[in-house]
């Protein structure tokens, strides 16, 4: 059984977004994958405080939900993150689970995990969610399968042809990719040296500086997972994933 586990950025559970999601996970096989939808007001998630532990240990110093939500998301074989377009950008519920989470985009936490992307609005914010969750996921080592807004004008929301449509190729790509190894892409490829270069620069300015680089959560990632050794991350998935040596 797979599982897909959707975050819904919306607190309306039977709204446009959720809805459009819905569209999706409903043409999935029931005996083949295990959906599992999460809004914001599941889960208590505490306002970051901006004290950078996150980088330096293995979880937020709040006593708050995120780690378990944090667990969904790693646990799942594709994940689907969905908002609508507010002021032009996702809802502030998801942006603070996203400020709380920074220190996957220096680590590629998602480790090539498949990756949906959608947004729903009304008559203008086509793809200012979806390019700017596109751009964070891939920072946080995700493979974006797809991406895809549907607009109340033009009739997108309400057009059962377009939604069967898109909902489908969605649900194809799911079905593809939920049953083959984590994998790269061009945008993650051209990422990887640089966050690699950012680790080993972290290692030689604790050296540097006399601290210890066991006290740098970042580093430790790179280095335990192995990833530090790799030229490219498709290397380094290829053997973690096709081995079925993944390190959680």
């Amino acid at each position: 059984m797979k599982k897909i586990f959707v975050l819904i950025g919306s607190r309306r559970k039977n709204g446009n977004t959720a809805g459009f999601a819905k569209r999706i996970t409903d043409r999935l096989d029931k005996e083949k994958f295990e959906v599992e939808y999460a809004f914001p007001q599941d889960f208590n998630i505490a306002p970051c405080i901006g004290c950078s532990q996150c980088f330096l240990r293995t979880e937020c110093v709040s006593n708050d939900d995120l780690r378990l939500l944090h667990e969904k998301i790693l646990e799942s074989d594709v994940f689907i993150i969905a908002s609508p377009v507010y002021m032009h950008y996702f809802t502030a519920d998801l942006k603070l689970i996203i400020d709380k989470s920074s220190w996957w985009a220096h680590t590629l936490r998602l480790q090539g995990k498949p990756v949906v992307i959608l947004s729903t609005c009304g008559t203008n914010g086509h793809d200012t969610v979806i390019n700017a969750l596109d751009k964070l996921i891939t920072f946080m080592g995700g493979n974006v399968i797809a991406c895809s807004n549907a607009a109340a004008l033009p009739r997108q929301l309400g057009n059962d042809k377009w939604m069967q449509e898109v909902s489908e190729e969605i649900a194809n790509r799911i079905n593809k990719y939920a049953y083959i190894p984590h994998q790269s892409n061009t945008d993650l490829e051209e990422l990887f040296p640089h966050m690699k270069a950012a680790a080993l620069m972290q290692k030689a300015q604790s050296e540097e500086d006399g601290y210890s680089i066991d006290e740098f959560n970042e580093y430790i990632y790179w280095r335990d997972t192995g990833m530090i050794n790799y030229d490219s991350f498709d290397k380094y998935l290829n053997e973690k994933y096709m081995c079925k040596e993944v390190v959680v």
